[in-house]
């Protein structure tokens, strides 16, 4: 079966002054089998060196805003991936959406549709929803929403990865200067796909009125 991996690119840039020039080490509490106990540049890298088998046919679709950073972590990303997939033989395949940092409606609608181009029936897809425009979200939701229904496909892991920034002061070029950087203690990964299940419960489930509605769903998420 055909993997689809979806990864928002941070728009801004990951490597830098002060930044560990060899990434962070990311946790995941919720599933340790795919904690990867390295230092990486791209969260959802580490994620997939545990979750790819040889032989996988995967695509890698990244979704990033038309910047001088972003077309770099495009970069790094598929350096970092294929690196890591060195030990693990996944078949990959890496193809890109881009888009201005535009909000119009005009601009959402042709966001959705690229996406929903990327599709393939019978698929797995894997997201990482971390990055990019607020209006991302949403739309990435509806795709998977699309996905599933008309595609029949599966809907494996939706990740989101988060680190707090402090300031640190460090020397560049003999300079002394403030710079914003991740803290390695709170950088960590959460699965986020029981937020998609529960969209599709809402949709299809029925009651007579709201009081039913809530018991049903109490008694769903008490499961």
């Amino acid at each position: 079966m055909k993997k689809i991996v979806f990864a928002t690119i941070p728009m801004q840039a990951i490597e830098g002054a002060g930044w560990d020039p060899d990434g962070y080490v990311y946790r995941f509490e919720e599933n340790k089998n795919l904690e990867y106990r390295a230092k990486i540049h791209i969260p959802v890298n580490g994620v997939l060196a545990n979750l790819l088998k040889k032989n996988d046919d995967v695509k890698v679709v990244r979704i990033f805003v038309n910047n001088n950073d972003s077309i770099k972590n495009v970069e790094i990303q598929e350096k970092e991936l294929r690196c890591l997939n060195e030990n693990i033989g996944a078949n990959l395949q890496f193809e890109n959406i881009s888009t201005e940092f535009d909000e119009t409606s005009s601009t959402i609608e042709q966001r959705f549709k690229n996406l929903i181009e990327k599709l393939e029936d019978n698929c797995e897809i894997i997201l990482d929803m971390t990055y990019g425009s607020k209006t991302l979200v949403p739309v990435l939701f509806y795709v998977l929403g699309f996905a599933e229904k008309f595609f029949d496909a599966d809907i494996k892991k939706i990740l989101y990865d988060k680190a707090r920034f402090v300031k640190r002061t460090v020397e560049v070029d003999g300079k002394i200067i403030e710079a914003r950087v991740p803290d390695p203690d709170t950088c960590e990964i959460f699965d986020i796909t029981s937020l998609f299940y529960l969209n599709s419960l809402a949709s299809v489930m029925e009651a007579p009125d709201s009081k039913t509605a809530m018991e049903r769903l109490n008694k769903f998420l008490s499961l």
